[in-house]
Protein backbone atom coordinates (compact mmCIF):
# COMPACT_ATOMS: atom_id res chain seq x y z
CA UNK A 1 0.00 0.00 0.00
CA UNK A 2 1.34 3.45 -0.90
CA UNK A 3 0.78 6.78 0.78
CA UNK A 4 0.35 9.57 -1.78
CA UNK A 5 1.24 12.93 -0.34
CA UNK A 6 -0.13 12.15 3.10
CA UNK A 7 1.18 13.11 6.51
CA UNK A 8 0.80 10.86 9.52
CA UNK A 9 1.32 11.82 13.16
CA UNK A 10 1.81 9.08 15.72
CA UNK A 11 1.81 9.78 19.44
CA UNK A 12 3.39 7.53 22.02
CA UNK A 13 1.41 7.11 25.25
CA UNK A 14 2.26 9.04 28.43
CA UNK A 15 4.45 11.59 26.69
CA UNK A 16 6.48 13.83 28.94
CA UNK A 17 7.51 17.03 27.18
CA UNK A 18 10.87 17.06 28.97
CA UNK A 19 12.09 13.65 27.91
CA UNK A 20 10.21 12.88 24.69
CA UNK A 21 12.30 12.08 21.63
CA UNK A 22 10.86 13.74 18.52
CA UNK A 23 11.58 12.07 15.21
CA UNK A 24 10.50 13.03 11.69
CA UNK A 25 10.58 10.31 9.01
CA UNK A 26 11.09 11.53 5.43
CA UNK A 27 10.92 8.79 2.79
CA UNK A 28 8.54 6.74 0.69
CA UNK A 29 6.77 3.37 0.81
CA UNK A 30 9.76 1.68 2.43
CA UNK A 31 9.12 3.94 5.42
CA UNK A 32 5.32 3.80 5.16
CA UNK A 33 5.03 0.00 4.83
CA UNK A 34 3.81 -1.65 8.03
CA UNK A 35 3.78 1.82 9.66
CA UNK A 36 7.49 1.79 10.50
CA UNK A 37 7.32 4.88 12.76
CA UNK A 38 4.65 3.16 14.86
CA UNK A 39 6.83 0.06 15.26
CA UNK A 40 9.68 2.30 16.39
CA UNK A 41 7.37 4.10 18.81
CA UNK A 42 6.15 0.80 20.25
CA UNK A 43 9.69 -0.45 20.84
CA UNK A 44 10.65 2.78 22.56
CA UNK A 45 7.51 2.78 24.71
CA UNK A 46 8.23 -0.77 25.90
CA UNK A 47 11.59 0.54 27.15
CA UNK A 48 9.92 3.46 28.95
CA UNK A 49 11.15 5.96 26.36
CA UNK A 50 8.36 8.25 25.07
CA UNK A 51 8.61 9.14 21.39
CA UNK A 52 6.67 11.49 19.15
CA UNK A 53 6.96 10.87 15.40
CA UNK A 54 5.72 12.38 12.17
CA UNK A 55 6.05 10.95 8.68
CA UNK A 56 5.89 12.23 5.12
CA UNK A 57 6.27 9.23 2.82
CA UNK A 58 4.63 9.51 -0.60
CA UNK A 59 4.99 6.35 -2.67
CA UNK A 60 8.11 6.23 -4.84
CA UNK A 61 9.37 9.61 -3.63
CA UNK A 62 13.02 10.63 -3.90
CA UNK A 63 14.92 12.97 -1.60
CA UNK A 64 15.15 15.39 -4.50
CA UNK A 65 11.36 15.52 -4.60
CA UNK A 66 11.23 15.99 -0.83
CA UNK A 67 13.68 18.88 -1.09
CA UNK A 68 11.10 20.66 -3.23
CA UNK A 69 8.02 19.45 -1.36
CA UNK A 70 6.29 22.22 0.66
CA UNK A 71 4.89 19.68 3.14
CA UNK A 72 8.32 18.22 3.88
CA UNK A 73 9.90 21.66 4.17
CA UNK A 74 7.12 22.84 6.50
CA UNK A 75 7.62 19.84 8.77
CA UNK A 76 11.38 20.37 8.97
CA UNK A 77 10.86 24.09 9.61
CA UNK A 78 8.77 23.34 12.69
CA UNK A 79 12.11 23.22 14.45
CA UNK A 80 10.86 20.79 17.09
CA UNK A 81 12.64 17.61 16.02
CA UNK A 82 15.60 15.84 17.60
CA UNK A 83 16.18 13.52 14.64
CA UNK A 84 15.06 13.65 11.01
CA UNK A 85 15.37 10.32 9.19
CA UNK A 86 16.10 10.60 5.46
CA UNK A 87 15.31 7.60 3.24
CA UNK A 88 16.21 7.75 -0.45
CA UNK A 89 14.37 5.96 -3.24
CA UNK A 90 15.66 2.38 -3.13
CA UNK A 91 17.47 2.31 -6.51
CA UNK A 92 18.98 5.81 -6.66
CA UNK A 93 22.08 5.13 -4.50
CA UNK A 94 23.01 2.15 -6.71
CA UNK A 95 22.86 4.00 -10.05
CA UNK A 96 25.92 6.29 -10.41
CA UNK A 97 24.05 9.01 -12.33
CA UNK A 98 21.28 9.35 -9.74
CA UNK A 99 23.61 8.89 -6.78
CA UNK A 100 25.81 11.80 -7.87
CA UNK A 101 23.21 14.06 -9.48
CA UNK A 102 20.16 13.53 -7.26
CA UNK A 103 20.74 11.63 -4.00
CA UNK A 104 23.85 13.45 -2.81
CA UNK A 105 22.78 17.00 -3.79
CA UNK A 106 19.32 16.52 -2.25
CA UNK A 107 20.82 15.05 0.91
CA UNK A 108 23.12 18.06 1.25
CA UNK A 109 20.24 20.50 0.76
CA UNK A 110 17.97 18.76 3.25
CA UNK A 111 20.78 18.35 5.79
CA UNK A 112 21.51 22.10 5.64
CA UNK A 113 17.85 22.86 6.37
CA UNK A 114 17.77 20.27 9.16
CA UNK A 115 20.87 21.67 10.84
CA UNK A 116 19.54 25.25 10.63
CA UNK A 117 16.44 24.04 12.45
CA UNK A 118 18.46 22.52 15.26
CA UNK A 119 17.92 18.83 14.47
CA UNK A 120 20.24 15.93 13.67
CA UNK A 121 20.14 14.23 10.27
CA UNK A 122 19.92 10.44 10.35
CA UNK A 123 20.23 8.52 7.09
CA UNK A 124 18.02 5.45 6.75
CA UNK A 125 20.22 2.98 4.86
CA UNK A 126 17.83 0.86 2.82
CA UNK A 127 18.24 -2.78 1.78
CA UNK A 128 19.02 -4.39 -1.56
CA UNK A 129 16.50 -6.25 -3.69
CA UNK A 130 16.05 -9.89 -2.68
CA UNK A 131 17.72 -11.22 -5.83
CA UNK A 132 19.89 -8.24 -6.71
CA UNK A 133 19.69 -7.54 -10.44
CA UNK A 134 20.59 -4.57 -12.60
CA UNK A 135 18.65 -1.42 -11.67
CA UNK A 136 17.50 0.93 -14.44
CA UNK A 137 15.73 4.30 -14.39
CA UNK A 138 15.23 6.45 -17.52
CA UNK A 139 18.09 4.81 -19.39
CA UNK A 140 20.62 5.00 -16.53
CA UNK A 141 21.88 1.70 -15.12
CA UNK A 142 23.47 0.25 -12.04
CA UNK A 143 26.01 -2.55 -11.96
CA UNK A 144 24.31 -5.94 -12.67
CA UNK A 145 24.21 -7.17 -9.07
CA UNK A 146 24.36 -10.95 -8.82
CA UNK A 147 22.53 -11.13 -5.49
CA UNK A 148 21.20 -9.16 -2.52
CA UNK A 149 24.57 -8.96 -0.79
CA UNK A 150 26.31 -7.35 -3.76
CA UNK A 151 23.56 -4.73 -4.10
CA UNK A 152 23.63 -4.14 -0.35
CA UNK A 153 27.37 -3.45 -0.45
CA UNK A 154 26.77 -0.63 -2.94
CA UNK A 155 23.90 0.83 -0.91
CA UNK A 156 25.98 0.70 2.25
CA UNK A 157 28.91 2.44 0.55
CA UNK A 158 26.69 5.22 -0.83
CA UNK A 159 24.92 5.92 2.47
CA UNK A 160 28.17 5.74 4.43
CA UNK A 161 29.90 8.21 2.09
CA UNK A 162 27.20 10.89 2.34
CA UNK A 163 26.67 10.46 6.08
CA UNK A 164 30.39 10.85 6.71
CA UNK A 165 30.60 13.90 4.45
CA UNK A 166 27.76 15.60 6.31
CA UNK A 167 28.78 14.27 9.75
CA UNK A 168 25.29 12.84 10.04
CA UNK A 169 24.16 9.72 11.88
CA UNK A 170 23.65 6.55 9.88
CA UNK A 171 21.11 3.88 10.79
CA UNK A 172 22.41 0.78 8.96
CA UNK A 173 19.07 -0.92 8.37
CA UNK A 174 20.20 -2.61 5.14
CA UNK A 175 23.26 -4.04 6.85
CA UNK A 176 21.03 -5.38 9.63
CA UNK A 177 19.02 -7.13 6.91
CA UNK A 178 22.24 -8.66 5.60
CA UNK A 179 23.11 -9.74 9.13
CA UNK A 180 19.73 -11.44 9.55
CA UNK A 181 19.99 -13.23 6.19
CA UNK A 182 23.49 -14.49 7.00
CA UNK A 183 22.25 -15.83 10.31
CA UNK A 184 19.09 -17.37 8.88
CA UNK A 185 18.82 -17.72 5.10
CA UNK A 186 15.14 -18.74 5.41
CA UNK A 187 14.04 -15.49 7.05
CA UNK A 188 11.18 -13.68 5.30
CA UNK A 189 12.11 -9.99 5.08
CA UNK A 190 10.85 -9.16 1.57
CA UNK A 191 7.32 -9.08 0.22
CA UNK A 192 6.60 -11.03 -2.97
CA UNK A 193 7.94 -8.15 -5.10
CA UNK A 194 11.42 -8.76 -3.69
CA UNK A 195 11.62 -5.09 -2.70
CA UNK A 196 9.17 -3.93 -0.03
CA UNK A 197 9.45 -5.18 3.56
CA UNK A 198 7.35 -7.75 5.31
CA UNK A 199 6.42 -7.08 8.92
CA UNK A 200 9.65 -8.81 9.94
CA UNK A 201 11.64 -6.52 7.66
CA UNK A 202 10.00 -3.38 9.05
CA UNK A 203 10.38 -4.59 12.63
CA UNK A 204 14.09 -5.16 12.00
CA UNK A 205 14.32 -1.60 10.65
CA UNK A 206 12.56 -0.30 13.78
CA UNK A 207 14.99 -2.22 16.02
CA UNK A 208 17.88 -0.68 14.10
CA UNK A 209 16.41 2.81 14.53
CA UNK A 210 15.96 2.14 18.25
CA UNK A 211 19.57 1.05 18.68
CA UNK A 212 20.79 4.05 16.65
CA UNK A 213 18.55 6.66 18.28
CA UNK A 214 19.07 5.63 21.90
CA UNK A 215 22.51 4.01 21.63
CA UNK A 216 20.85 1.18 23.50
CA UNK A 217 20.33 -2.57 23.22
CA UNK A 218 16.84 -3.52 21.97
CA UNK A 219 17.25 -7.13 23.08
CA UNK A 220 14.65 -8.16 25.61
CA UNK A 221 12.12 -5.43 24.77
CA UNK A 222 8.59 -6.78 25.18
CA UNK A 223 7.03 -5.07 22.15
CA UNK A 224 6.92 -7.48 19.19
CA UNK A 225 4.72 -5.56 16.74
CA UNK A 226 2.63 -8.65 16.13
CA UNK A 227 5.52 -11.07 15.59
CA UNK A 228 6.22 -14.11 17.73
CA UNK A 229 8.60 -13.67 20.65
CA UNK A 230 11.18 -15.83 18.86
CA UNK A 231 10.99 -13.76 15.68
CA UNK A 232 11.23 -10.48 17.58
CA UNK A 233 14.17 -11.65 19.72
CA UNK A 234 16.14 -12.75 16.67
CA UNK A 235 15.56 -9.44 14.86
CA UNK A 236 16.44 -7.43 17.98
CA UNK A 237 19.69 -9.39 18.11
CA UNK A 238 20.49 -8.78 14.43
CA UNK A 239 19.98 -5.03 14.83
CA UNK A 240 21.99 -4.81 18.04
CA UNK A 241 25.04 -6.64 16.72
CA UNK A 242 25.21 -4.42 13.63
CA UNK A 243 24.58 -1.04 15.26
CA UNK A 244 26.49 -1.10 18.50
CA UNK A 245 29.29 -3.64 18.03
CA UNK A 246 29.19 -4.39 21.73
CA UNK A 247 30.63 -7.49 23.37
CA UNK A 248 28.05 -9.76 21.78
CA UNK A 249 28.66 -8.37 18.32
CA UNK A 250 30.97 -10.15 15.91
CA UNK A 251 33.70 -7.85 14.54
CA UNK A 252 32.94 -8.94 10.97
CA UNK A 253 30.41 -11.51 9.88
CA UNK A 254 31.77 -14.22 7.63
CA UNK A 255 29.67 -16.45 5.41
CA UNK A 256 32.71 -18.74 5.15
CA UNK A 257 33.00 -19.41 8.89
CA UNK A 258 30.24 -21.79 9.96
CA UNK A 259 28.93 -23.50 13.06
CA UNK A 260 26.35 -26.29 13.11
CA UNK A 261 24.14 -27.13 16.11
CA UNK A 262 22.80 -30.65 16.52
CA UNK A 263 20.08 -31.34 17.39
CA UNK A 264 18.25 -28.02 16.99
CA UNK A 265 15.82 -27.72 18.73
CA UNK A 266 17.26 -29.74 21.66
CA UNK A 267 15.91 -30.67 25.07
CA UNK A 268 18.99 -31.12 27.25
CA UNK A 269 22.36 -31.11 25.51
CA UNK A 270 23.34 -29.98 22.02
CA UNK A 271 26.64 -30.33 20.17
CA UNK A 272 28.19 -27.26 18.58
CA UNK A 273 30.35 -28.28 15.60
CA UNK A 274 32.70 -25.84 13.93
CA UNK A 275 35.69 -26.01 11.62
CA UNK A 276 38.72 -23.73 11.54
CA UNK A 277 40.77 -23.28 8.38
CA UNK A 278 43.60 -21.72 10.37
CA UNK A 279 44.59 -21.90 14.04
CA UNK A 280 43.73 -18.94 16.24
CA UNK A 281 42.08 -17.58 19.35
CA UNK A 282 38.46 -18.73 19.34
CA UNK A 283 35.58 -17.38 21.39
CA UNK A 284 32.19 -19.11 21.41
CA UNK A 285 29.51 -17.43 23.52
CA UNK A 286 25.82 -18.13 24.07
CA UNK A 287 23.30 -15.45 25.11
CA UNK A 288 19.65 -15.42 26.09
CA UNK A 289 17.19 -13.11 24.33
CA UNK A 290 17.72 -10.40 26.94
CA UNK A 291 21.35 -10.16 25.83
CA UNK A 292 22.78 -11.83 28.97
CA UNK A 293 25.76 -14.13 28.51
CA UNK A 294 24.77 -17.57 29.81
CA UNK A 295 27.73 -19.75 28.82
CA UNK A 296 31.14 -19.52 27.12
CA UNK A 297 31.89 -23.05 25.86
CA UNK A 298 35.12 -22.00 24.12
CA UNK A 299 37.49 -19.16 24.90
CA UNK A 300 41.07 -19.83 23.93
CA UNK A 301 43.54 -20.99 21.28
CA UNK A 302 42.43 -23.77 18.97
CA UNK A 303 44.26 -25.60 16.19
CA UNK A 304 42.96 -25.77 12.64
CA UNK A 305 40.48 -28.53 11.91
CA UNK A 306 37.08 -29.78 13.01
CA UNK A 307 35.96 -29.17 16.58
CA UNK A 308 32.94 -30.12 18.66
CA UNK A 309 31.82 -28.76 22.01
CA UNK A 310 28.83 -29.56 24.20
CA UNK A 311 26.15 -27.00 25.08
CA UNK A 312 24.54 -28.11 28.35
CA UNK A 313 21.05 -26.64 28.71
CA UNK A 314 20.03 -28.68 31.75
CA UNK A 315 20.13 -25.63 34.04
CA UNK A 316 18.52 -23.25 31.53
CA UNK A 317 14.88 -22.52 30.84
CA UNK A 318 13.19 -23.35 27.56
CA UNK A 319 13.50 -20.70 24.89
CA UNK A 320 15.62 -19.16 22.15
CA UNK A 321 19.37 -18.74 22.63
CA UNK A 322 21.79 -16.87 20.39
CA UNK A 323 25.44 -17.65 19.81
CA UNK A 324 28.50 -15.95 18.36
CA UNK A 325 31.64 -17.70 17.18
CA UNK A 326 34.66 -15.47 16.56
CA UNK A 327 38.20 -16.18 15.45
CA UNK A 328 40.57 -13.29 14.90
CA UNK A 329 38.61 -10.80 12.74
CA UNK A 330 35.99 -13.24 11.49
CA UNK A 331 32.73 -14.27 13.10
CA UNK A 332 29.44 -16.03 12.61
CA UNK A 333 26.30 -16.19 14.68
CA UNK A 334 23.01 -18.00 14.87
CA UNK A 335 20.21 -19.28 17.05
CA UNK A 336 19.34 -22.48 18.86
CA UNK A 337 16.07 -23.47 20.51
CA UNK A 338 15.90 -25.26 23.86
CA UNK A 339 12.64 -27.17 24.42
CA UNK A 340 12.14 -29.09 27.65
Amino acid sequence: MKLLGALLLIYAPCINAQDTLRVLFVGNSYTYSNNLPELFTGLAASAGRPVLTAMNAPGGYTLEQHAGNPATIALINQGTWNYIMLQEQSQYPTIPYYRLNSFYPAARALDSLIVINGAQTVFFMTWGRKHGGQQMINGYYSYPFVNFFQMQDTLAAAYTEISQELEALLSPVGNAWAQAVILDSTIDLWQSDGSHPTLQGSYLAACTFYATSFNSNPMGLAYTGGLTLEQAAFLQYAAWTIVLHADIAPPRLSRELSLQVSPNPFNSTATLNYELHVPGFVSLKVYNTAGRLVITPVNGWRDAGAHAVSFDGSNLTSGLYLYTLTIEDQATAGKVLLLK
